[in-house]
């Protein structure tokens, strides 16, 4: 009987090593090869290690959850030997390449048949298993070491399993996973949209970026853009995320207005929870924490992107029984007179200059200047009228 124990948990351990073994080789043959005819080049040997997962007992559903590698990771865990699964690094990539293999190879797709799509339709209408599947992707396209034809067949399975099903189903029983692995994906989709070679695959990686983003808890959403904002580099990628707040901040504003249209009583009169975060945000463009105005040579696209925001903001908040919740006396006035003015002073030295020299540069510059001026000059028209009431 004992041996019978023992040797099931041999086997088990077995089993375990060989797979890790398996999904370590197809990491490391996906990385070897950096070329657009990889499926060509590559495909018949990570069909052979795919075989062999199969045969350890690993499934397509364990792969596109991570399961699979966390139940093989914890039977070999042992404490005297803690550098063996180091072996193993890049297991957790592999289990993600599998899958993309999977969609995007003929040979393998067959192999894998009826399974690979029942776990593709389980992860589908499961949120929690279709969580885990999105955190999967961040190791292939966070990475430098895999094609971007890999990584362009990994946005296309993200898409795929990514819906609104999973916003529909939110609610307060259901686990989600922590924000910071939320922020990783994120931050992996985004290094796809600014380091992409192709236009295409660029609105692929926005579009999968959006997607994820609507179906985090809205509790947590707001946080989400917030830290992505805060760390983020590049003024057109900071521009593209505030336009996301923007449509986060109307649907919010959509939603609020339902429930106050159907019941007065819920109209408290307190600001919304996401007032302060976004007021932020838009102070972080408006009123830079090194001081100053922003430079708009260098900044015009996310100031104009704020300033939008801005004005989204002031018409929610003199709406009907809602208005002044957002903007206290102080909060507008500061507004007005630290974060507007200076603006209005920077553009119209800009204007001056723009005026003297002349040039394609100086056309240039007044062309990204003009849409920034308009938002701002309506910004404070709608700012004045508010401070005449206090």
């Amino acid at each position: 009987m004992l041996y019978k124990k023992c040797a099931k948990q041999w086997k088990e351990e077995l089993c375990s090593i060989l797979g890790l073994y398996a999904l370590q080789n197809i990491a490391l043959v996906s990385s070897e090869s950096k070329h657009q005819n990889i499926q060509s080049t590559c495909g018949s040997v990570v069909l052979q290690y795919s075989k062999l997962l199969m045969f350890c007992g690993f499934t397509y559903l364990g792969l596109l959850t991570g399961n699979d590698v966390t139940s093989a990771t914890t039977k070999l865990s042992k404490e005297e030997d803690d550098n063996f699964l180091d072996c193993f690094s890049f297991a957790m990539d592999g289990a993600s390449l599998v899958v993309v293999w999977t969609s995007m190879h003929d040979d393998m797709s067959k192999y894998a048949g009826a399974e690979f799509e029942s776990a593709l339709k389980e992860v589908q209408d499961n949120c929690i298993r279709k969580w885990e599947a999105i955190n999967m992707f961040r190791y292939v396209l966070s990475s430098v070491n895999y094609s971007w034809a890999i990584k362009s067949h990994s946005l296309d399975l993200l898409l795929t399993l990514v819906d609104d099903k999973c916003s529909e189903e939110t609610n307060d029983h259901v686990d989600f996973p922590c924000s910071t692995q939320i922020f990783a994906i994120l931050k992996a989709i985004e290094r796809v949209m600014i380091a992409a070679p192709d236009t295409l695959m660029r609105k692929k990686a926005f579009s999968a970026l959006k997607r994820v983003i609507s179906v985090v808890p809205s509790t947590q959403r707001f946080d989400i853009l917030q830290a992505l904002i805060e760390n983020s580099m590049f003024p057109s990628l900071t521009a593209i995320l505030l336009d996301l707040v923007k449509n986060e901040v109307l649907r919010e504003s959509r939603r609020a207005d339902q429930v106050n249209g159907s019941d007065r009583s819920q109209d408290s009169g307190e600001s919304p929870p996401w007032a302060s975060q976004v007021l932020e945000l838009v102070e972080l463009i408006l009123r830079p924490p090194e001081g100053g105005p922003p430079c708009l040579r260098d900044h015009s696209e996310e100031v104009l992107s704020a300033l939008n925001l801005l004005r989204l903001i002031l018409i929610i908040d003199s709406r009907g029984s809602r208005s002044a919740k957002m903007l206290r006396d102080e909060k507008i006035r500061a507004v007005y007179s630290e974060w507007l003015l200076p603006l209005r002073s920077v553009v119209t030295g800009i204007q001056s200059e723009l005026e003297k020299d002349g040039g394609d540069d100086e056309n240039q510059m007044a062309c990204l200047l003009n849409p920034v001026q308009l938002v701002l000059h309506r910004c404070i028209e709608l700012v004045e009228e508010k401070m005449k009431g206090l």
